[in-house]
């Protein structure tokens, strides 16, 4: 397997690695190209290995690279690439982005998607004949509710730290940059009226003192709690006890923090502009139109008056409200290779 660190990211990369049951190998020879990561050695390491079958991530030079090998040296060689676009992802690439991606995708094995829209919509506008796949960007639940249990503890104590004792908490995770969309929804959570309603923000980013300036400015900073960046245990507690959850996203790819709100028992609305947007069902959540102030208001309001506040300590977990397990996602994959 070939992976790349996400060298952008803050994530604990040493813990990362630990979670895994194979070997890391990294490609670090290469180059630099107008902020783009040139790799060289792909030919010989799939030389060495004489894989069946080769797992790549998006239309990148390594994918063309062992696409090139293996129609030159061994066309027994499967390819298949992991791709994470949206629907509104997929429809706005262009030049050597759109060039690349139907050059890759119908010469290749396969296309792993997250969700069937994607495949359904690649089937109707790029190639009929490429095989795709679907496979979401998800946890397996049975790991990370062991990491939920652990985290029960800690929950209780921010429960009580930011006396949270008979509130309804509306949660976002993620990154405080334009694309998350965040003016927008201190906005529409200025238009939910009650005393008992919290907004909970966990991420750290450039706007963070913008968009606290907004919230006083529409007179709700009391009712918004900036935690910070978190990980593990510290991020895991927000997930078991915040009744709501929400992606505001204008640009999302899928969005990884949906499916851990799901399977912490949060009721999710989320952009439907998002990747993620394929788990949510009338049962889960609500989507939204991200551009839309009145829709995510209404919505709010909805969601919050189908909530109750929290009562008591946290003893154990919610029922998980994902649509479908890892497992079967997984042995459908399998099948289907």
């Amino acid at each position: 397997m070939f992976k790349k660190l996400i060298c952008d990211q803050k994530f604990d990369q040493e813990n990362l690695k630990s979670l895994c049951n194979f070997k890391c190998n990294y490609i670090s020879n290469g180059f630099e190209i107008l902020g783009r990561s040139i790799r060289t050695g792909i030919f010989s390491i799939i030389k060495k290995e004489s894989p069946d079958i080769i797992f790549c991530s998006e239309y990148s030079q390594i994918t063309l690279l062992a696409f090139l090998y293996c129609k030159i040296y061994n066309p027994k060689i499967k390819i298949y690439t992991l791709s994470d676009d949206s629907i509104t992802n997929s429809k706005d690439r262009k030049g050597l982005r759109l060039f690349f991606r139907n050059f890759i995708s119908k010469n290749i094995n396969g296309v792993v998607f997250t969700s069937k829209e994607v495949s359904t919509w690649y089937k109707n506008n790029i190639s009929s004949k490429t095989t795709t796949l679907n496979f979401p960007v998800i946890h397996s639940e049975k790991s990370l509710r062991v990491k939920y249990l652990k985290a029960i503890n800690q929950a209780n104590l921010n429960i009580d730290t930011y006396q949270l004792k008979e509130k309804k908490i509306l949660l976002y995770v993620g990154r405080l940059v334009e694309v998350k969309n965040l003016f927008f929804l201190i906005k529409c959570f200025s238009n939910i009226k009650g005393k008992d309603k919290k907004l909970v923000i966990v991420g750290e980013g450039p706007l963070q003192e913008k968009l606290e300036q907004l919230a006083e400015e529409l007179n709700i900073l009391d009712k918004v709690l900036f935690i910070g960046r978190k990980e593990g245990v510290e991020l895991y507690n927000w997930y078991i006890f915040s009744q709501l959850f929400v992606l505001p996203s204008t640009y999302e790819p899928f969005g990884a923090v949906v499916n851990e709100a799901l399977v912490g028992g949060c009721t999710v609305l989320c952009s439907n502009l998002a990747g993620a947007s394929s788990l949510i069902n009338d049962k889960n959540g609500l989507l939204f139109n991200p551009k839309k102030e009145n829709d995510l208001s209404t919505k709010l309001n909805k969601a919050f008056e189908n909530t109750e506040p929290i009562n008591s300590n946290i003893t154990a977990l919610r029922e998980s409200k994902m649509p479908f397990t890892f497992n079967q996602k997984m042995q459908e994959l399998l099948q289907n290779i």
